[in-house]
């Protein structure tokens, strides 16, 4: 097929194919845990936030209700995490169960490999500024829905 040039020089464009790429070998890295880029990223935030409800884990995951509640049942059914009295009775408060960062280790370490196979064209240095360059795009996305949701 022919190459389509007009799109070479979006950044849009560019982002997402490397995205593909990346989060596709990424799940195969993890799928020896049977766990998804995503699941490990809500275990993640969960572990930095003991304690934290469900509707705060779908906040910070950028997701809707349901969609929490989906993965948290999910990490639930394979004793990863286990939900204690929340704050109110409504509420759940999600922690990590006895062992489970020992296994987080391995997942990261799993997800780590799969990094550097996809970086290992990239010098340090490159690495390094792609890193720093993609955190200054977040911010002003984030900073752009604030605004449009007050608006």
């Amino acid at each position: 097929m022919k190459q389509v040039t007009d799109l070479d020089g979006l950044l849009g464009y560019q982002l997402q194919r490397s995205h593909m790429l990346v989060v596709d070998d990424a799940r195969e890295a993890l799928k020896i845990h049977d766990i998804t880029p995503a699941k490990l990223t809500a275990l993640l935030l969960i572990r930095a936030s003991p304690g934290c409800d469900q509707t705060a884990l779908g906040r910070a995951l950028e997701t809707n209700r349901s969609s929490a509640m989906k993965l948290v049942n999910f990490l639930v059914d394979r004793g990863l995490v286990e939900r204690r009295p929340g704050r109110d009775l409504r509420t759940n408060a999600l922690h990590l169960l006895p062992g489970v960062e020992d296994r987080i280790q391995e997942m990261l370490k799993a997800l780590s490999e799969s990094d550097a196979r996809m970086s290992e064209r990239l010098t340090s240095e490159e690495r390094a500024r792609l890193l720093s360059l993609l955190r200054k795009l977040g911010p002003a996305k984030n900073k752009r829905l604030k605004r449009r949701a007050n608006e």
